[in-house]
């Protein structure tokens, strides 16, 4: 089976839908499928990496997103997916590619669309709330569901955006790779100081400025650190915000062995941003053996339990309060819960359970002759 991937959205510094492409490739090509990404960039080329041919189309950078490129013009993408003929399409994009379904449905191609983020939400949270967008969001989501064969969301929380639609969404959590995070990592360093990790695009919808403030509470009596993942637009601004805390920018973080490294290393991680769809930080951090603590609202809330993190409101003394409370239990045993529960996330169960869908989509087998 051929598997085209289009992607829009996807930053050099971006991470939960990166890493969600690249594991859910990896599960493709283990099961003997052919796998093709197709996503924006500064200019039109073609590569292949890892047995994966990529597609780089030109495309602009949509303003009031910190940078983020879509493909704008249709021609060439049809041109591309003309002579790729795939089999299924896999699209992460439910806004500025709402036609590809459509035309999928037309040209006998099954789509099955990834609802990466909470579209009503995410334009409130970049400050379009102004605009009167909500029609157009509407419009899109009613003629993506018109074509779609399947639509994924990796949480309750994203499908609740598809009310009514309970036949056409199916709901399919995300997984972690256990071999790279893993607290086997942690060292004799480990809470030496106590260490607050924040990983995360520094953009609004993200609460990096409420984590600051927690911190800075918390450093009244306590000695610790904190440790900023991540670029975005409001670097200056939290920086700014941050004089004479101990914090450390130390920008994107792109080598996986490094994250997992810094995972394993801190105390807790926070994760507060309150549109997540599901929260890959969360699980990346649980299967370091690092208790979370997460928003209420958004979706990180159904990875977290409460034998490895704490929920609350986005209120700088909630979040100190929570700190607090993880301190009270064993680090060991506290270790061994987020683990156990990230054990109940795994790649392999994501990458079989997509390939079901596509298969009941083309109404081929997804056993694959590898002879």
């Amino acid at each position: 089976m051929k598997i085209v991937q289009v992607a829009n959205f996807v930053h050099e510094t971006s991470g939960g839908m990166r890493t969600a492409l690249s594991a859910l490739q990896t599960q493709y090509l283990a099961h003997g499928h052919e796998v093709v990404l197709i996503r924006p960039g500064i200019e039109s080329q073609t590569t292949e990496t890892d047995a994966v041919k990529n597609f780089m189309i030109r495309g602009p950078v949509l303003p009031m997103t910190g940078g983020y490129r879509v493909i704008a013009g249709r021609r060439e993408l049809k041109h591309i997916l003309h002579s790729l003929q795939p089999d299924v399409l896999e699209l992460s994009d439910k806004s500025t590619l709402f036609w590809v379904p459509k035309w999928c449905k037309k040209n006998g191609i099954a789509c099955v669309v990834i609802s990466h983020e909470r579209t009503d939400l995410a334009l409130n949270s970049l400050g379009w709330k102004r605009f009167p967008l909500i029609p157009i969001v509407s419009y899109f989501r009613q003629a993506i569901s018109r074509s779609a064969d399947a639509i994924v969301c990796a949480s309750r929380f994203a499908a609740a955006e598809f009310k009514g639609q309970s036949d056409l969404v199916h709901v399919v959590p995300l997984g972690v790779d256990c071999s790279q995070f893993s607290s086997s990592r942690k060292s004799s360093d480990w809470g030496t100081p106590f260490t607050l990790v924040v990983c995360a695009r520094l953009s609004p919808e993200k609460n990096v400025n409420v984590a600051i403030e927690a911190l800075r509470i918390f450093c009244r009596n306590n000695v610790c650190q904190m440790l900023v993942l991540g670029d975005g637009p409001l670097m200056n601004d939290l920086q700014e915000q941050a004089i004479g805390l101990p914090i450390h920018f130390m920008g994107h973080v792109n080598d996986r062995d490094t994250l997992a490294n810094l995972f394993a290393f801190a105390d807790v991680v926070l994760n507060l941003g309150h549109i997540e769809t599901f929260g890959l930080v969360s699980l990346e951090a649980l299967a370091s053996g690092t208790p979370v603590i997460v928003a209420s609202a958004g979706a990180s809330c159904e990875v977290v339990d409460t034998t490895c993190g704490v929920v609350v409101d986005l209120q700088p003394e909630k979040i100190v309060a929570a700190i607090n409370q993880l301190r009270q239990f064993s680090r060991e045993d506290l270790r061994f819960q987020c683990e156990l529960r990230s054990s109940n996330f795994n790649w392999a169960a994501t990458g079989e359970r997509m390939v079901e869908l596509f298969t009941s989509s083309t109404g081929i087998s997804k056993y694959v002759d590898h002879s």
